[in-house]
């Protein structure tokens, strides 16, 4: 592990830690901004799941998210606190569940394509939007970098069978 790695790593995983943190000591901001942004998110899902004839559940309505909020905020702040120092030890599995909550926190809270008025507010969604979608990047980094397994597919490798030298080099062995 070199020191660059744990130092990015540290940085990356502050952001989540504070972010758990002020989760905790004030979760009536984040409960706010949840109760404020996810009936325009609802809405558009529930667009979307009348196209392809998909009921939702009942405990995804605005009213049911209302009355959760706090408990919800709550379990995110810890998640990301948690998975937060889970990644500053280096652990795969954090870096990709914290990557997830974030993709998820894009889609429900930062969307520009649900969220802003004006042409001024659609763009600092789509700022905060990007901003957080790079995160998300820089944890699936962390979790495939963290692991010993790629995504990429590997080249097979021989099975049981070492690297022999040439006939040629053989040979000049032998001589001397």
């Amino acid at each position: 592990m070199s020191c660059c790695s744990f130092i990015g790593r540290i940085l990356l995983a502050v952001i989540f830690i504070g972010a758990g943190v002020d989760k905790f000591m004030q979760p009536q901001n984040s409960v706010g901004l949840l109760n404020s942004r996810y009936p325009a998110f609802y809405k558009n899902l529930e667009t979307t799941a009348k196209q392809y004839n998909v009921p939702l559940p009942v405990q995804l309505s605005p009213t049911s998210i209302k009355q959760f909020s706090n408990e919800i905020i709550l379990g995110v702040g810890g998640a990301e606190l948690v998975l937060g120092l889970f990644v500053i030890l280096n652990q795969a599995w954090a870096g990709k569940l914290l990557s997830l909550l974030t993709l998820s926190i894009v889609a429900v809270i930062h969307n520009p394509f649900i969220h802003g008025t004006t042409q001024a507010e659609k763009l600092s969604e789509q700022i905060q939007g990007l901003w957080t979608l790079g995160i998300a990047g820089a944890l699936l980094i962390v979790g495939a970098s963290s692991s010993n397994k790629t995504c990429a597919p590997v080249a097979a490798k021989s099975k049981g069978v070492t690297p022999t030298a040439s006939a040629a080099s053989t040979k000049k062995a032998k001589r001397n």
